[in-house]
């Protein structure tokens, strides 16, 4: 288990990571969002050591890593940009992390390098979603437990996001890893997360599962002949997702057949269920933009 306590960062004098604690367990997939400026990357850069944290610790198996060094070959950290592998050609990327990691299967990563039509030789004709597949097979040919990945579908075509998200959900099942990936494209995050986590300015607001949110929160499409009632513009438990004319959208987080109730007793011109996203539960915790 990979578990992160108590964790706390400041950069320009700004608390931008604030008591963090969470786990991320084996053959799982977790979800990191929240607003930019939120501590998302600078939480991902100190777990992988790439930023030392003022306070707390980043444990594997109840041992700090600051204690055992070695234990960092556990964990493989693919960032937002390949600025990192680009200078490199494929041969001298695979002793890199041959050197780096000393679980790096070689073999698997030339055979996927094939599986994909990943050309071995120099990046310099290679596209953005050909560095990006090359990136995350490097990554996953690590043989490290946990898998921290930034923006990995960042500014791809669809059919190699398609192919980057297929690759994800594969390997953490197939190898029992645990991935925590930060993403913007809630749409997509929601997919393949088993749990999502949701910072906001650098705490934790809330860790749970699609399940478990969708059992306290629903989303509902109303009409009324003179627009929503008020009562229930100013009731704190229903949050507007949108309004236009007759019509609202609302996300409540109260008991269902009561508020159902509540209602239909105002005669609605339409009153229907709508499927609950990830989307909307960021607009629910955060508000404004969904796409963050």
């Amino acid at each position: 288990m990979l578990a992160i306590h108590q964790l706390s960062k400041k950069l320009d004098n700004r608390e931008v990571l604030k008591n963090l604690s969470f786990q991320i367990e084996k053959g799982t997939i977790t979800g990191l969002i929240g607003r930019n400026g939120a501590g998302k990357t600078t939480l991902l850069r100190t777990i992988v050591g790439i930023i030392a944290p003022d306070e707390g610790s980043v444990l594997i198996d109840d041992e700090n890593i600051v204690n055992s060094p070695s234990l960092r070959t556990q964990i493989a950290y693919m960032s937002d940009s390949t600025n990192f592998i680009k200078q490199f050609s494929v041969k001298e990327l695979i002793t890199i992390y041959e050197n780096s990691y000393p679980n790096f299967n070689k073999d698997k990563f030339l055979e996927a390098l094939s599986k994909y039509n990943l050309p071995y030789g120099s990046l310099r004709k290679y596209s953005k979603g050909m560095k990006t597949l090359l990136y995350l097979l490097l990554t996953f040919s690590t043989g490290a437990n946990y898998v921290i990945l930034d923006e990995p579908t960042n500014g791809l075509d669809p059919v190699v996001k398609r192919t980057v998200l297929q690759l994800i959900i594969e390997y953490a099942s197939t190898n029992s890893v645990g991935v925590l990936i930060s993403s913007h494209h809630l749409a997509e995050l929601e997919k393949i997360i088993d749990h999502y986590l949701f910072i906001k300015d650098g705490m934790i607001d809330s860790i749970s599962t699609m399940e478990e949110s969708t059992s306290q929160y629903y989303k509902l499409q109303v009409a009324f002949e003179n627009g929503l009632p008020k009562e229930f513009e100013e009731d704190p438990a229903i949050s507007i997702f949108s309004k236009s004319g007759k019509v609202a959208i609302i996300i409540i987080n109260g008991n269902k057949s009561d508020y159902l109730k509540r209602l239909e007793i105002e005669n609605p011109l339409l009153l229907e269920e709508l499927p609950l996203t990830l989307e909307d539960l960021f607009f629910i915790k955060d508000g404004g933009e969904l796409y963050v």
